[in-house]
């Protein structure tokens, strides 16, 4: 059977942040937003080749000014040849005045299987740009497009499409099926091992809290709030542990399923959910610690949402809040404010700013976690916040994305430290207040 252990390379030793979450985090420099600017320049002036350079110049990721390899190339006068990273996935290609090709190596496979192409050919009726295609035993992925009329604008989406669901589909089809051989997989670095074992071993506390905590709550009259526990501790895991493949994709799965307009009785619904957490808690550490490894992307899987419907769901989320407040239910209440921290991570495309402001917000929530990998407690004692601490975390986001944003405002001072549910509903009705106007 297969495992990627043996692809794994040494994780690095350089000192960065943990990242959680699926999306991208590495911010753009002022010097890759003008090779953007020049790319636009050249594809208008027809400049193809110099259009692309700047292009992947643009989209490349720096940490430290160190360049994280998430894309390289070369070119001479007349071609450009590129190697994106995206997750599991190697996009390349090549480019000349006239047009773009660029291909993705899924799999070997010795054997006709009828469910894989099956699998695949569906996906590319589900695609606009790319399509899988079978050649010489090897499961490839392709996009090809002209150059005519292009903008930096317009190469996005079908560069996109190809990177994130190459990466998809590779990982599931490794992990689902037995008679497909790996391929082009020694770009993935294992994880740190502390890291690893910290996930590990807070996943397994995680599920046998919120078992208990379940236990607890009257099944009939707190089905709404039964939903929120659960719901919440698949989106903690997914956010914090983040495993890839399969496994990813059946917490994904079982997010989206709740969520399904079906007309399902929402105690059937959180059936559902507990059956997708016993599953998980039945994983042997083996196959748990083989979907945990690290990565590097070039595109992110969120597409930005508008503002409103972001602020919309806040408001929506603290009214529900109100409701159980006032109906005595506070027992729930502080798992409804991560729930909401963590929903807007996982299914909202955010601005950098709120993101970090949002991300903050669910670390509160999560220090046990934050503590064991040696980062500072924002806690004073178990359940009184470090105010000083708080507020220089805040105006340090704030301050940093106030040039990009001149209308930010520091809203640290209108924070209620009072307990910690006035604290969080204080600080949520002050993200959905922020003006990110850039004009």
């Amino acid at each position: 059977m297969f495992s990627w252990f043996s692809f794994l390379s040494s994780s690095k030793t350089a000192e960065e942040p943990h990242h959680f979450g699926r999306f991208i985090s590495y911010k753009k420099t002022a010097q890759q937003q003008d090779f953007y600017q020049e790319s636009k320049k050249a594809f208008l002036e027809q400049r193809y080749i110099e259009g692309y350079e700047n292009y992947f110049k643009y989209l490349r990721f720096y940490h430290n000014q160190e360049d994280l390899g998430n894309i390289t190339f070369s070119r001479d006068a007349t071609t450009l040849e590129f190697k994106i990273l995206q997750g599991s996935a190697i996009i390349k290609g090549n480019i000349t005045q006239r047009r773009l090709v660029a291909t993705v190596n899924i799999a070997h496979t010795v054997s006709d299987n009828i469910a894989v192409m099956r699998r695949l050919l569906e996906k590319n009726y589900m695609y606009t740009y790319s399509s899988f295609f079978l050649e010489a035993e090897t499961l490839r992925a392709k996009i090809y497009f002209d150059n005519v009329s292009l903008s930096p604008q317009k190469v996005f989406f079908p560069l996109r499409e190809i990177a994130i669901n190459s990466d998809k589909e590779k990982e599931l089809l490794l992990d689902e099926f037995n008679d497909l051989d790996p391929i082009e997989l020694d770009h993935i670095e294992a994880m740190d091992t502390h890291l690893k074992d910290t996930k590990l071993r807070f996943f397994r506390e995680w599920i046998d809290k919120t078992e208990q905590k379940v236990s607890l709550l009257p099944t009939l009259e707190q089905s709404g709030a039964i939903a929120f526990v659960w719901l919440g501790l698949l989106l903690r895991i997914d956010y914090f542990v983040t495993p890839r493949g399969k496994l990813g994709y059946d917490i994904y799965e079982a997010i989206q399923e709740y969520y399904l307009d079906d007309n399902k009785l929402i105690e059937e619904k959180n059936d559902a959910l507990q059956k997708a957490t016993l599953k998980l808690k039945e994983l042997d550490t083996q196959k748990l610690s083989k979907s945990l490894y690290s990565v590097k992307q070039t595109f992110d899987i969120f597409t930005v949402n508008n503002l409103d419907e972001i602020r919309a769901f806040v408001e929506e989320t603290l009214g529900k809040i109100i409701w159980y407040k006032e109906h005595k239910y506070e027992e729930i209440i502080l798992t409804i404010y991560e729930y909401l921290g963590l929903y807007m991570l996982y299914n909202f495309g955010m601005n950098d700013c709120m993101r970090e402001l949002v991300q903050f917000n669910v670390r509160l929530h999560n220090t046990d976690l934050h503590s064991a990998l040696g980062m500072q407690s924002p806690y004073k004692s178990e359940s009184k916040l470090d105010s000083s601490y708080v507020s220089k975390e805040v105006k340090k986001t704030l301050h940093s994305y106030h040039k990009l944003y001149p209308y930010l405002h520091d809203f640290t001072e209108g924070l209620n430290y009072e307990s910690l549910e006035k604290f969080h509903h204080s600080y949520f009705n002050a993200l959905k207040s922020l003006n990110f106007s850039e004009l």
